[in-house]
């Protein structure tokens, strides 16, 4: 048996459903139940039921989860120990794309980056951050600023860099113009636009319990140009997790969500000291973001 295939048996044993389990590993079904069916092969053993409607551990599977979940476990804390042996200078950060394409303070962390860091590249990855943190941080990634929905392994160390607060883009011409803040319930039958690098925070929305019967008609666009129009006409709102420049700032209402922050994952125990620095430099570069904002 190797890694994949126990991340493959794990990912599957959790979510007892093979297109929830492709989804989080990035991969088609097809190819999981190959995986799967290679390690069935490897044991000579069933390690699922499967009917048309249901996905169930057999005695067999059950038997091997403790052992699976030990022995992953054991090579990513290996991989882990072996980090500070590497020769290679370059550290891979996987962050959300919304940071590259709409926080100014972006170019700041990059030269602070690099002041602290000399010698370093800095590799930026905008691939989804998936469920598996460990394997993510062990095998693709450095560091990685994410919003963390459930708990997280005891292997992961995270730090609370930005506090998500979310706007409403309102034109005079809409009715809730000049409102001084919105909740969720009071949204009703509105229409509200969004990027398509906010879904992760308009599923969020849509699970809160303050959501209204009527809910509001949440419209993903292209970007906030395509439909300025409507926006000026008062026949929609724009969600935002920051200040857009591009609209006055009398046009943003702060929306009552009750998100998690965002934070910076990396491993616990990772020997480097130049994670050390990366960590320290993406606190001081968060915690005077509202006095560089104010600055650019």
């Amino acid at each position: 048996m190797n890694e994949h295939q126990l991340l493959c048996f794990l990912t599957v044993s959790r979510t007892l459903n093979f297109s929830a389990a492709a989804r989080e590993l990035y991969c088609t079904q097809p190819a999981l139940s190959y995986q799967i069916r290679s390690l069935e092969k490897e044991l000579d053993a069933a390690l699922f039921r499967r009917t048309t409607t249901q996905v169930a551990l057999t005695e067999a599977g059950r038997a091997l989860l403790p052992h699976a979940e030990d022995i992953y476990r054991g090579i990513l804390n290996a991989r882990t120990a072996m980090k500070g042996f590497g020769t290679h200078h370059t550290l891979t950060l996987r962050l959300p794309p919304v940071l590259l394409q709409r926080d100014p303070i972006y170019p700041i962390l990059m030269a602070r980056l690099h002041a602290a860091l000399p010698g370093y590249e800095f590799k930026v990855d905008t691939t989804p951050v998936p469920s598996s943190y460990h394997h993510m941080l062990c095998t693709e990634a450095d560091a990685a600023l994410y919003l963390p929905f459930g708990p997280l392994p005891p292997e992961i160390r995270c730090e609370t860099i930005i506090g998500n607060r979310f706007y409403l883009i309102t034109a005079p011409e809409h009715p809730f113009s000049g409102q001084s803040s919105v909740e969720l319930s009071d949204l009703a039958g509105q229409q509200i636009f969004y990027e398509p690098l906010y879904q992760d925070m308009v599923d969020f929305a849509q699970k809160q319990p303050g959501m209204p019967y009527s809910t509001p008609v949440w419209r993903m666009v292209e970007n906030y140009e395509s439909v300025y129009a409507e926006l000026l006409a008062g026949r929609g709102m724009f969600l935002c997790p920051m200040i857009c420049p591009a609209f006055p700032a009398g046009w943003h209402i702060p929306l009552h969500l009750s998100i998690p922050d965002t934070r910076l994952l990396t491993l616990r125990d990772d020997p480097r000291p130049e994670i050390c620095t990366l960590r320290k430099v993406f606190a001081e570069v968060y915690a005077e973001r509202e006095k560089l904002m104010k600055a650019l």
